[in-house]
């Protein structure tokens, strides 16, 4: 499953997330098209449907993409500004 980084604003208090407090979170879709959204500070979310998602977020910007787990978490750290 392709995993993409992601950083947006939240419009909503959903789930712990506090409203318009910027995120930087995993994304991603199951087969049967449900969202999977994981924050760094561990809040998981999941969304029925793409307008679900868009809703509830603004300022949505992609920083990148990882088919496996080890590919995202070197991406996640570099971003992070730690060790390449």
């Amino acid at each position: 499953m392709t995993t993409q980084l992601i950083t947006a604003l939240s419009l909503t208090e959903d789930k712990g997330l506090q409203k318009d407090r910027q995120y930087l979170f995993s994304l991603q879709v199951s087969n049967e098209g449900v969202i999977r959204v994981v924050t760094t500070d561990d809040i998981e979310v999941y969304y029925g449907s793409v307008h679900d998602f868009l809703i509830s977020w603004s300022k949505i910007s992609s920083l990148g993409w990882a088919n496996d787990k080890e590919t995202f978490q070197k991406m996640l750290n570099e971003l992070k500004g730690g060790e390449q």
